[in-house]
């Protein structure tokens, strides 16, 4: 049978994946972000200098799910068309 008129429960979905580890979603956060902040290297504001050592400081700490937690808040902002001037 084709996937075609299947219900499929998003919450089941979710529960069947494997959830990524906190270095992982750091990877992919930082991946994110470095074009950001390369983009514009003298326009970088001391919120998001502030920020960058607070997520290095989680990566020290070895809180690596914090820290990828606040990389991905930090690309979001930075990504969305208001952060561009």
């Amino acid at each position: 049978m084709s996937g075609m008129g299947q219900v499929i429960s998003l919450d089941d979905y979710r529960a069947m994946r494997t959830p990524l580890s906190g270095m992982a979603r750091l990877d992919i956060a930082v991946a994110r972000l470095d074009p950001l902040v390369r983009r514009s290297p003298d326009r970088v504001q001391n919120g998001i200098e502030r920020e960058l050592r607070r997520i290095a400081d989680e990566v020290s700490a070895g809180r690596p799910g914090e820290a990828a937690e606040r990389a991905e808040r930090l690309a979001d902002r930075l990504e969305h068309p208001a952060a561009h001037g």
